[in-house]
């Protein structure tokens, strides 16, 4: 059975990711934690197999946290794959030079977490990982969900709080979870085809298919941004979905109800 860590300041995000674990495997065990040193002392007595961590947090940053759980004993060879929402290479080097595996951009593509998450449990189970204990294992590029992941994912993503949708090049409507039908009041399928002018009206359609076509221009994800939904105000993101030769073939957008926690 495989254990995975998470760890982030935002309970959220710890709660999405805790569900998306859910269905990378069968009898995967998933610790949370909205605190590096309570994790680290969790750690201190127990086994992972995966850990996934949060860059930007209070009080110590991904970077540390991975230095630090490197050198408790059986975490030099534990793939570490850490979640940034910043586009800066320094980041990126900090979490290297401590020892990180594998990267996503936030805000995440589900899929591709679910992706990397599983090949990363397979690269840490080969044998000759035992004998790398001063050298952690190289980044793995996702490979295609097998159709059980894909359909346990699809549930996974109709049960979370997030309302997600996905458009293709020409801005027709070809995926949406329970959350953002429920909140246009309709059924999923229903939406399938839809342009988002049509969906969420002419002005918020608008700044919608705006966004598309930045993410499809420079192929990177937008930063996340505030807007009005039908029953209160979103944490609004999108980002690219690409094919197993890396072309762009839509864009996944994904709209958080704004809670109680200081947006950071």
């Amino acid at each position: 059975m495989a254990m995975i860590l998470i760890l982030d300041d935002r309970a959220t995000n710890r709660s999405i990711y805790a569900r998306l674990a859910s269905v990378i495997e069968d009898n995967v065990s998933v610790e949370v934690f909205g605190d590096s040193a309570d994790a680290l002392e969790w750690l201190e007595g127990n086994r992972v197999d995966l850990v996934i961590t949060d860059f930007k947090m209070p009080g110590m940053d991904g970077a540390e946290f991975t230095r630090r759980f490197r050198a408790l004993p059986g975490g030099a060879t534990v793939p570490v794959l850490v979640v940034t929402a910043h586009d800066d290479r320094s980041f990126r080097v900090r979490a290297l030079d401590a020892g990180a595996t594998d990267f996503l951009q936030s805000p995440i593509d589900h899929f591709e977490l679910v992706t990397r998450a599983r090949n990363l449990l397979a690269l840490g189970r080969r044998p000759a990982a035992q004998g790398l204990a001063e050298q952690p294992p190289r980044p793995l590029s996702p490979d295609p969900l097998p159709a059980q992941s894909a359909e346990g994912l699809a549930r996974i993503l109709d049960s979370l709080p997030a309302q997600v949708s996905a458009t293709d090049r020409e801005g027709r409507c070809i995926y949406a979870n329970a959350a953002f039908a429920a909140a246009l009041g309709a059924r999923p399928a229903e939406l399938v085809g839809a342009r988002p002018t049509l969906l969420l009206g002419p002005g918020r359609g608008e700044r919608s298919r705006a966004g598309d076509l930045a993410v499809l221009a420079s192929g990177t994800p937008l930063p996340p941004y505030r807007e009005a939904g039908t029953a209160g105000e979103l944490l609004t993101s999108k980002a690219p979905l690409r094919d197993s030769s890396g072309e762009i073939t839509a864009v996944i957008t994904t709209s958080i109800p704004l809670g109680p926690e200081p947006e950071r």
